[in-house]
């Protein structure tokens, strides 16, 4: 065989081989990927600034750096010295919660790291503003993610994300992290709630929306938004937060994957790192996942950056290597940008800039990661806009909003005549450790990265579910509130009491109607995992103890996930799923109990019988349980939502390209 024929063949392997993987999904073609939403050319400003750095200033690019303070007196060394890209104020915990003193914080420090270092550049400034900017007094909160999953309402994630940017902007940061695109598909997780479903399209649907809006701006970007945590993070085998995840690639691809390439397509700015492990390897050392995937077949171009301390996980968590210079090695070979840094930015400088000089890390690879940094800071506009001029009225505005995402979010899962309650309900008991908690109704990333704490001088705007209640029915009706005890434990297991049995007994049994707010208390990340969906046990004898009246009860579940099985729904005469409503969780809740809102809100996920049935999907492989055994059905289907109105749905049809999906499992709705 002569040497054109054999370079015949090969090329006929080739092209058969790359058509063979685009249409198992292997490799992602779409118009979107070859030209990605982040592509914008090569910047002559970048390309100059990159020329003209040091190594040291360009290892410094690639750090983010957890701060406590905003004084140059006390920070500003990280400029000088470290040349640090950006910062960060860790878990929605800024140095000051009054909104205008942050922004002239910012300002005050941007100027002197732009005066005080050779090449002037502006540091970016990240933040966890994960539903609404709740890092400051005041500020408006949206339902978490979870909630507005049930909306099915993209149009309305577009206008939180847009509300959410200009309050960002207006506390002069730069930088959301957020939104999350991890299906949700395991309860016992503790970043449930920050997903918006167990579905891959609803999911999709909603990061793309919730990315543009963040994003939105005339020229460049507001706020870079992050798409995060590449890929895989929500599915750990045990259930436990940043746990060993063992996925197979057909479902990364057709399930895990397309929420991410939303959100890529829709034009975010960064994608955030999963901090587990998927297979057997961190994902921060993947170069299959940050590189041969988001870059080489997605065309991604972005940046890519690290969770909280993520390096130095692959040592002492995932056992993966045996030193932080082994571990720095391989994140930033696999594609690794930017590493979020909280306790030691110097190691991590020496650390690369030693890996650089003995030629394990190559200059290019450096050139490439702090380009990527120099661009996303010219299309936030840094380079010509470093400071703000904005006031506080972004922060807490638009609460009509909150209302209209809090109200759609409900979800109506069991109704036997009850609701709404009627006119001439005459006196109403309220109790539950949620009836009066703003701590409760607004979950984990709020003020404080496991949720509100005590000596926390700052609160959002709220309406608890008490005071909805009290407003509602004003002067036609008694409300006798008797809570039952929670204490917050941020940081360990919270405690529960029911000590008022005899008191509610009585209560309940001289009232029309009881509300039962139960639920769970706020909580991040591993704090919040759990090894059951069951309500904790004073809240189940608080639903015993109101069942054995002959009272009409109304459940209002507060939580970030299925809480509660069929023991205690079967006594309860109604039930509604509020999520983590936030800001406007008592008109919300009110309006459907009294009938001003039609509940429409849809379950975002399935919802099992008992823990034991997990993992429980509604797009699980088959063979599935055999329907005709009621124990293996779920308590409710994913989907799953009463109104007061009955419907009817006849002679569906779907019309021919209404409905299209990718070789890559992508999903799209032609509109």
């Amino acid at each position: 065989m002569n040497e054109k024929s054999k370079q015949s063949i090969e090329a006929f392997l080739q092209t058969s081989r790359r058509r063979f993987l685009q249409l198992t999904g292997s490799v992602a073609l779409t118009a979107s990927s070859a030209k990605s939403a982040t592509t914008q050319g090569q910047s002559k400003r970048v390309e100059s600034i990159l020329s003209g750095l040091s190594i040291e200033e360009k290892v410094g690019q690639m750090l983010q750096v957890n701060v406590e303070s905003l004084d140059p007196a006390e920070v500003g060394h990280l400029f000088t010295d470290l040349h640090v890209g950006s910062v960060l104020t860790g878990g929605a915990n800024p140095p000051t919660f009054d909104p205008n003193e942050l922004r002239r914080n910012i300002d005050d420090l941007q100027r002197f790291a732009i005066a005080n270092t050779d090449h002037g550049i502006p540091f970016a400034f990240g933040i966890d503003a994960v539903h609404g900017n709740v890092s400051v007094d005041g500020a408006t909160a949206y339902p978490h993610n979870l909630g507005l999953g049930a909306t099915r309402n993209p149009d309305l994630a577009s206008k939180i994300g847009r509300e959410t940017g200009k309050s960002v902007q207006a506390i002069g940061a730069h930088w959301n992290f957020a939104p999350d695109a991890d299906l949700q598909r395991d309860p016992r997780w503790g970043r449930y709630y920050e997903g918006f479903s167990e579905d891959p399209f609803l999911t999709s649907e909603m990061v793309s929306s919730m990315v543009k809006g963040i994003q939105e701006m005339r020229n460049g970007i507001r706020v870079g938004a992050t798409t995060k945590h590449f890929a895989g993070y929500s599915q750990p085998m045990n259930g436990n937060d940043r746990s060993p995840a063992l996925i197979p690639l057909r479902e990364l691809r057709q399930k895990v994957f397309p929420p991410f390439k939303s959100g890529i397509d829709a034009g975010s700015a960064s994608i955030m790192v999963n901090s587990g492990s998927v297979n057997g390897v961190p994902a921060h050392a993947s170069k299959e996942l940050l590189t041969d995937i988001l870059r080489d077949q997605w065309g991604y171009e972005g940046v890519v950056i690290s969770d909280w301390d993520d390096f130095e996980r692959m040592v002492n968590m995932h056992e993966y290597v045996p030193t932080f210079r082994d571990a720095v090695r391989e994140g930033v070979t696999a594609g690794v940008d930017v590493y979020m840094e909280p306790d030691n930015p110097e190691r991590f400088v020496s650390t690369l800039l030693d890996l650089i000089r003995t030629g394990e890390i190559p200059m290019a690879r450096i050139d490439e990661a702090v380009r990527r940094v120099l661009r996303l800071k010219e299309r936030l506009g840094l380079f010509a806009r470093p400071f703000h001029s904005k006031s506080e009225q972004a922060v807490g505005s638009n609460r009509e909003l909150s209302e209209q995402a809090a109200t759609e979010s409900m979800t109506l899962l069991k109704n036997e005549g009850v609701l709404p309650l009627a006119q001439d309900v005459n006196s109403l008991l309220v109790t539950g450790p949620s009836a009066d908690s703003v701590r409760n109704q607004m979950g984990g990333w709020t003020l404080g990265w496991q949720g509100l704490s005590k000596g926390i001088d700052a609160e959002p705007a709220a309406t608890t579910v008490l005071d909805g209640i009290q407003d509602a029915v004003r002067s036609r009706a008694t409300v006798t509130h008797i809570p039952t005890a929670h204490t917050f434990k941020p940081y360990g297991d919270d405690i529960w009491e029911f000590t008022n049995e005899d008191e509610i007994r009585s209560a309940a049994e001289s009232s029309d109607a009881v509300v039962l707010v139960l639920g769970e208390g706020p909580y991040s990340e591993g704090f919040g995992n759990v090894n059951t969906i069951a309500l904790p046990d004073a809240q189940q004898r608080l639903v015993d103890t109101v069942a054995e009246t002959d009272t009409n009860a109304v459940g209002v579940l507060i939580a970030g996930r299925p809480r509660g099985t069929k023991t205690v729904i079967d006594q309860l005469d109604a039930v509604l799923m509020a999520y983590q409503p936030g800001t406007a969780a008592g008109s919300a809740v009110a309006n459907v109990i009294f009938g001003e809102t039609n509940p429409s809100g849809k379950l975002p996920f399935t919802w099992p019988q008992s823990t034991g049935q997990l993992v429980n999907v509604h797009n699980q492989r088959p063979p599935r349980a055999p329907s005709t055994s009621e124990s293996h059905e779920p308590l409710y289907p994913f989907g799953y939502g009463l109104s007061y109105t009955e419907f009817e749905y006849s002679n569906l049809q779907l019309a021919p390209g209404s409905s299209r999906a990718t070789p890559n499992g992508d999903h799209s709705q032609s509109r």
